[in-house]
């Protein structure tokens, strides 16, 4: 009878103890922001690099926050991420009469300025997992590791051509100028080729969630793992990423 009473009283302190877990257990959904600005590396250094990539997105998805005391607890959370990566590259090249370079047949003197405007659009599939703490009641700070795993995206490339100097016709010589337009549009795996399928990044941020639900998050997260590498002979290059994000989300429970 005595081990019965004392089975029956864990099961019962087990139970509770379990609703009260459960009850502390929040969910959530959110969606907000983000910008990218991309931290790039070539080698050997070109004459003309291309700006540095960077550009405005958004993300939006789920969490739940796992409370192992009042202090500290886990935040586990799905998310779709779009984000946008706007690149310049201008090459100018001036040539002399020692060229011998001939426009429309003509011998030409002058410069030639080709300017790449890359619009780079990628969707992620990401997974975070922070530690969470919280000094003080609705306010949190978190730090832990981000996965992100490529799903596809799209490329815009715009090329404009321009150019300016002098031609020389029957001996007299005649100023021109011109420019031209080209764009490409990319889908699907084309447009992702040399962007890694899948890349590590660790971040930090502070959230602060009020007594209603609403939750508000500021973070920053930089790449451990090379989000683009692309290389061709002796050159290399390599982007990592740098991401900040603000979102508002709603917390359910908690």
């Amino acid at each position: 009878m005595k081990r019965l009473a004392t089975l029956l009283l864990t099961f019962s302190a087990c139970t509770f103890f379990y609703h009260q877990s459960f009850a502390q257990v929040g969910f959530g959904v959110k969606a907000g922001a983000n910008y990218l600005a991309g931290s790039q590396k070539i080698q050997p250094d070109p004459k003309d690099p291309p700006t540095n990539p960077k550009g405005l997105g958004m993300q939006f998805g789920g969490y739940v926050e796992i409370p192992f005391s009042d202090l500290v607890g886990l935040r586990p959370e799905l998310v779709f991420s779009f984000r946008r990566m706007k690149t310049d590259n201008t090459n100018t090249t001036t040539y002399t009469q020692a060229d011998n370079v001939t426009l429309n047949g003509m011998p030409f003197t002058g410069t030639q300025t080709i300017l790449t405007e890359t619009d780079q659009r990628l969707t992620y599939f990401q997974i975070n997992a922070p530690l969470m703490l919280k000094p003080t009641e609705g306010l949190r700070v978190m730090f832990g590791p981000a996965f992100n795993f490529l799903m596809g995206g799209k490329q815009n490339t715009d090329v404009t051509t321009t150019v300016k100097g002098t031609v020389t016709n029957q001996g007299q010589q005649q100023s021109v100028e011109s420019e031209s337009f080209e764009a490409t549009k990319k889908k699907g795996s084309t447009a992702t080729r040399n962007f890694k399928k899948t890349d590590v990044a660790a971040f930090a941020g502070i959230g602060y969630t009020l007594e209603v639900g609403l939750d508000l998050d500021l973070r920053y997260y930089r790449g451990l793992s090379t989000t683009y590498d692309e290389s061709a002979g002796s050159s290399r290059y390599r982007i990592w990423s740098n991401l900040v994000e603000f979102s508002v989300g709603w917390t359910f429970g908690g």
